[in-house]
């Protein structure tokens, strides 16, 4: 991109925002330069969903303001809107009934006059579109049969139909398994080095340290740290964002810094809590469960997952498998082992997909040992198996697991469970 069509520069100053009466931003300022991949992250409920709501002109400040390439984009009608900058939410709406091709031209949509046909123009956005994201290939294909990683780069390719400038994205990356969670991050550089402006929401702190310019890290509405990785990623201001503790490790190969979980200073010999975690979902998990002194293993996790690695620095018992291989009868096995010694098992928000799907086994004999199961958020959302895991949660809830809406919730349910005698089956 270049002139005309090169990224818009985005400008939040003072924003402060209220969902419900309650401040969901405060005091927010940050500058994102055209032509680079920005990324916003911090913890759930820090703020990320609603500061892309008001870059993208859909949610109005209580104060400050936002200003792209030095104008209100609440100013500008809708369509001209859309022909600037192109929205992909946290759960877009995967069409029905439509080929991969069809799916994409709906990103031609405001470029329309209302009843009108596409012309050539639209069909060769369509195809350059298709041809950035990697697509093609797929062009006629159901987009309800591709897999999360395909249809994600679907969804991009829509966007990119738009030829906007400004691109804003809510965790892009989202349910995703590790291999296609570097391919639509290595698709945003991509499109930043072509000119376009990205602004990601991201949940994965090392994936947006990998390949972001610069981050905004938030926090209960307000932005602890902003810049480079460098800057940003630092063992200090993650502990105040996220409550635990943390280490700060630089990568051999890109230089940049990358997270595990901070060995503690002090183990206690609590009860033994079990956990099912994956892709970053169990860090968290990991530590505070050994900070509040329990006996933690985990497993079955992949080698080189990011929970793996934390597990490893919190000198925490894990099985492994290989990578990007699906769970194979010996790791199952020693999993349900470590998981009958348990107090409790606790699964994270980990999306299943074939290869963990047997993780959920291992939840299942625990269960029928009499060994009390906690669920983080159910599994619906996160459920790439066909409905194989939501069927396997749901059979765990029939014989009693707990569902908890989030992480805090499940770790007092943990705390009730983990100590109270069991009940054999």
């Amino acid at each position: 991109m270049s002139g005309a069509d090169a990224g818009l520069r985005v400008e939040v100053l003072g924003l402060t925002c209220r969902l419900g009466g309650i401040a969901a931003l405060s005091g927010v300022s940050l500058t994102v330069a055209p032509g680079t991949v920005f990324a916003v992250v911090g913890p759930n409920g820090a703020g990320k969903t609603t500061l892309l709501r008001a870059m993208a002109g859909a949610l109005g400040p209580e104060a400050g303001s936002v200003l792209v390439d030095g104008a209100d984009p609440r100013a500008l009608p809708v369509r001209a809107l859309a022909r600037t900058m192109a929205v992909l939410p946290q759960r877009p709406a995967a069409p029905v009934g439509v080929t991969a091709r069809e799916a994409v031209a709906w990103g031609r949509i405001p470029h329309l006059s209302r009843l009108a046909r596409p012309g050539q123009a639209d069909l060769e956005a369509v195809d350059a579109a298709m041809a950035q994201t990697g697509t093609l290939a797929l062009a006629a294909r159901p987009v309800e049969a591709l897999s999360g990683g395909e249809r994600q780069r679907v969804l991009i390719a829509r966007a990119l139909a738009q030829r906007p400038r400004l691109l804003l994205l809510d965790e892009p990356t989202a349910h995703l398994d590790m291999s296609a969670q570097v391919e639509v991050a290595g698709l945003l550089r991509t499109l930043a080095a072509g000119g376009l402006t990205v602004v990601a929401a991201l949940h994965d702190l090392n994936l947006a340290a990998a390949y972001a310019d610069r981050l905004a890290l938030l926090a209960r509405g307000r932005v602890l740290a902003a810049g480079s990785a460098a800057e940003v990623i630092r063992p200090e201001t993650v502990r105040e964002a996220y409550g635990a503790a943390v280490g700060v490790r630089t990568h051999p190969i890109t230089g940049r810094p990358f997270v595990v979980a901070a060995s503690p200073r002090a183990r206690r010999a609590g009860p033994r809590v079990h956990v099912i975690c994956g892709g970053g979902s169990g860090a968290e998990a990991l530590a505070r469960c050994v900070e509040a002194g329990y006996e933690v293993s985990a497993g079955v996790l992949h080698v080189v997952d990011t929970d793996d690695e934390a597990a490893r620095a919190l000198g925490v018992a894990v099985v492994e498998e290989a990578p990007f291989s699906p769970i194979g009868d010996r790791a199952l096995s020693d999993a349900s082992a470590a998981a009958s010694r348990a107090a409790a098992v606790l699964v994270t928000a980990v999306p299943f997909g074939p290869g963990n799907l047997r993780n959920l086994d291992v939840a299942a004999r625990a269960q029928a040992r009499g060994i009390p199961v906690v669920i983080v958020d159910g599994v619906a959302s996160r459920d790439f198996t066909g409905g194989l895991a939501a069927g396997a949660v749901a059979r765990l809830c029939a014989g009693g697991a707990v569902v908890a809406p989030d992480l805090d919730a499940a770790l007092r349910a943990i705390a009730d469970v983990a100590r109270a005698p069991r009940v054999a089956r």
